[in-house]
């Protein structure tokens, strides 16, 4: 027997943030007037939360999970990184990669919970930001238990394997998602809150490199569809194959030369990227 055919959530005035990291995602939703689920899984950052959002967790506009996604609730170690914080991950792979890029990690053991279970006791938000070191796959697989779309959903695009990022794109498209985005955060700064608002309440927020920037319909750039999703895709691989963190040029006078060139001719930067994705009713349709 088939799955019934996914639709989308009602509307409503949840998000999860996913990696919540120092909290100004969080922060900024919230001043959107929407309420938030956020998760993380760094002690240091759920202290700070707890204490900076105090009166928001006391009235219920803010719970938050102190804990990382993974498969199966539990315990399970987690690279905090010393010298980004937000590199933690608890892939070990990703822990090797960034001590290759020169950062520090110190190894811990942290709560573990699924993306099923607090999306059980929750609800499914309108929009779902996910930020998690090497791990945002897990919580695309969690949307496949549920019959319920998130409106909107963004996760940070794989930039060293394009067949990692593929994969995300593939879950996206067989979760029913058609439109796509991706964005340049390193563009943060010179994105502003469209007045009047296309979601919630209208923020003069300003955004930099800690940031996600302004999700759903504010989000920058024009929707895509999933052809000039995946050629737009293959042209940042290519950027980042030799400009990248990881790239071939990357410790060279040339990266620097690359900067300047795109600098004074308007390119954008080589920055990471978030994919955002919407479902429509033509998604629905489907």
């Amino acid at each position: 027997m088939e799955n019934p055919p996914a639709r989308l959530t009602e509307k409503t005035d949840l998000i999860f943030d996913i990696g919540m990291h120092r909290g100004k995602d969080t922060d900024f939703y919230l001043k959107k007037g929407f309420r938030v689920v956020a998760v993380e899984a760094n002690p240091t950052h759920v202290r700070q939360a707890q204490q900076r959002f105090s009166k928001q967790i006391e009235c219920s506009h803010l719970v938050v999970v102190p804990a990382a996604i993974s498969t199966a609730p539990g315990r399970i170690a987690f690279y905090i990184n010393l010298d980004k914080d937000d590199w933690g991950t608890i892939s070990p792979d990703f822990a090797l990669r960034n001590e290759q890029l020169g950062t520090r990690s110190q190894k811990v053991e942290v709560d573990a919970v699924t993306l099923q279970s607090i999306m059980q006791k929750h609800g499914v938000p309108y929009y779902m930001k996910i930020d998690i070191e090497g791990a945002d796959t897990l919580c695309l697989e969690g949307l496949h238990h549920f019959d319920q779309r998130p409106r909107f959903v963004s996760i940070e695009i794989d930039l060293i394997s394009f067949a990692d990022g593929f994969a995300s794109i593939v879950h996206l498209w067989n979760l029913g998602y058609r439109d796509f985005k991706l964005v340049n955060q390193a563009n943060n700064k010179r994105v502003t809150c469209p007045n009047p608002p296309r979601e919630g309440i209208f923020v003069p927020a300003r955004f930099d490199a800690h940031t996600s920037g302004p999700f759903g319909e504010e989000s920058p750039g024009e929707w895509l569809d999933i052809e000039a999703l995946l050629a737009r895709y293959q042209k940042i691989m290519h950027e980042q194959r030799l400009f990248g963190a990881s790239g071939k040029y990357y410790h060279t006078p040339l990266r620097h030369l690359s900067k300047w060139t795109r600098r004074l001719v308007g390119w954008e930067p080589v920055g990471w990227y978030d994919l955002h994705a919407r479902f429509t009713e033509t998604s629905e349709a489907e």
